[in-house]
């Protein structure tokens, strides 16, 4: 059988930047974008404007333990398009390098792996965090890099790991905080809210029945949800044929359910946002939610008349959490 030329192939890469363009990149998942991932972003864009470059997020889809470990199922803190729109809005970096992961690619030694980027890009510089190493065995460490970096005239730095009260930050610590649907804790970490997003899709209008209509979300199938409970939250709508989400949308305040509807014997997991001081259709529209504190859990209710005065209730707190902070964008 011939083999085909894609064969020879290693590495498939989706860009905004042009091969010629001068670059200085930071590589990783960077599942959340949270404050150690910041620094790197920021470490970055000062690099990039000292060597007259661009800053660019290299980052992987899938993320790398999806195929490296996939007995792990790892659920995602975000999602590739929400990663990108918060390298952007909170990091300042709005160039990006997705690289298809893929078990070929895993299995490339440090110096394959660099050479083949090299090869499609002008990169000046590289910015890490000091544990950061890539390749077959993980042996395109710190000291790989700057050696490399050396050999091949690239500017290499090593950022220090983030840490909050001598605890290490880290994207394993904030996926237990956001299952334990501790979201100020979160958030506080993160230096960001949690973000969900997705297409707004057509319900069974119980909300609206109940005099306070509501947006159904369809997330993500691998993005890790917070516990099942009512949530304070801002919201950004924009239309479904953007190709990246908007952040700097007009934000509205609003309430979050996640969870089953026990006082209507659910079943299927929802993600239901109502929208406070205004009506909208949402149909078909992307909506990305950003949660701000928790209200409380999900809980059964003897009726529908106890669950409307416990909506009220909601909004009301809501109203007072928000109305006291700064929207964020």
């Amino acid at each position: 059988m011939q083999e085909s030329p894609a064969a020879h192939k290693m590495i498939e890469y989706r860009a905004t930047i042009q091969a010629n363009e001068p670059s200085v990149i930071t590589i990783g998942n960077f599942d959340g974008i949270h404050i150690g991932h910041q620094r790197l972003l920021h470490q970055t864009c000062e690099m990039a404007q000292a060597l007259q470059a661009k800053p660019v997020l290299v980052t992987f889809s899938p993320h790398t333990l999806a195929v490296v470990r996939p007995q792990l199922e790892l659920p995602h803190l975000t999602t590739l398009e929400e990663k990108l729109a918060l390298a952007k809005y909170i990091g300042g970096i709005a160039d990006n390098i997705i690289i298809q992961f893929t078990p070929a690619v895993a299995a490339m030694s440090a110096d394959a792996f660099m050479d083949d980027l090299l090869q499609h890009f002008s990169i000046q510089g590289i910015v890490v965090g000091e544990n950061f190493s890539l390749g077959h065995n993980r042996m395109g460490d710190i000291h790989f890099l700057q050696q490399y970096g050396q050999e091949h005239a690239i500017k290499v730095q090593s950022a220090p790991l983030a840490e909050r009260d001598t605890v290490r930050i880290s994207s394993t610590h904030i996926r237990q905080l956001v299952t334990a649907g501790k979201i100020s804790d979160t958030n506080e970490l993160l230096g960001h809210p949690v973000i969900v997003s997705g297409i707004v899709q057509h319900g069974d209008k119980r909300g609206q029945q109940l005099g306070f209509p509501t947006a159904n979300l369809r997330p993500d199938a691998k993005k890790l949800l917070p516990a099942n409970g009512v949530y304070a939250a801002y919201a950004h709508i924009q239309n479904a044929h953007k190709s990246d989400l908007q952040l700097l949308s007009p934000v509205y305040k609003g309430v979050v359910n996640i969870g089953v509807r026990p006082t209507f014997n659910g079943t299927e997991r929802l993600v239901e946002v109502h929208l406070l001081d205004t009506n909208l259709d949402l149909y078909d529209k992307l909506l990305t939610i950003e949660l701000i504190e928790h209200l409380r859990d999900e809980q059964r209710f003897s009726g529908i008349e106890a669950l409307k005065a416990q909506i009220t209730t909601d909004i009301q707190k809501a109203q007072h959490i928000l109305a006291s902070r700064r929207v964020s964008h």
